[in-house]
């Protein structure tokens, strides 16, 4: 009888300790969803601010164009899109991406900092007349578009799961500017 009971605990303990493994695996899922999608949302709104500020950017420069504004209050606020578009790329390095996205993070932070090396440009062309100026800008903004678009299908990739690194060689961004 005692043999009996004592195997009837011991089942018990371990049905417990399988109960409780289940619970502790499905709190961890459910936690490291929601850390996913915090971190999403916050990737997509540094993706749409970026946005935003660049039809901003190119708003103005079409009031200039049409006499609304003067060219120094163009330049003035030119002067403000560069430090908000500053602002913005500090928030990549404020992301905590699950390693898989930290590649496409890594890309749509080069991909901002591309344009708003363009967009000094664009203003350098604005200021000066400079048409170097402006084929640089041309040139870096075209960059920057193929930057974003190699981030778009990295973070596809990473949702899919369908992308792993070797240890051995993790993922390092390409090198940006001209050549």
């Amino acid at each position: 009888m005692k043999k009996k009971k004592i195997q009837n605990i011991i089942i018990l303990a371990i049905i417990i300790l399988i109960i409780g493994s289940i619970i502790a695996y499905n709190y961890s899922v459910d936690q490291n969803k929601q850390k996913g999608l915090e971190f999403g949302n916050k990737l997509k709104q540094i993706q749409e601010d970026v946005t935003q500020l660049q039809i901003q950017f190119y708003s103005e420069k079409t009031k200039w164009d049409e006499g609304d504004i003067s060219k120094e209050e163009l330049l003035e606020f030119y002067k403000v899109h560069l430090d908000k578009f500053k602002e913005i790329i500090s928030r990549y390095d404020k992301l905590s991406p699950p390693e898989l996205f930290q590649s496409s993070v890594d890309l749509f932070k080069i991909s901002s900092e591309t344009q708003l090396e363009s967009d000094s440009q664009f203003i350098e062309w604005i200021k000066t007349g400079d048409e170097l100026a402006k084929i640089r800008s041309d040139t870096q903004i075209q960059e920057a578009y193929e930057y974003e678009n190699l981030g778009l299908v990295e973070f596809q990739l990473a949702k899919k799961g369908i992308k792993s690194y070797d240890e051995s060689e993790p993922f390092s961004a390409p090198q940006k500017g001209l050549t």
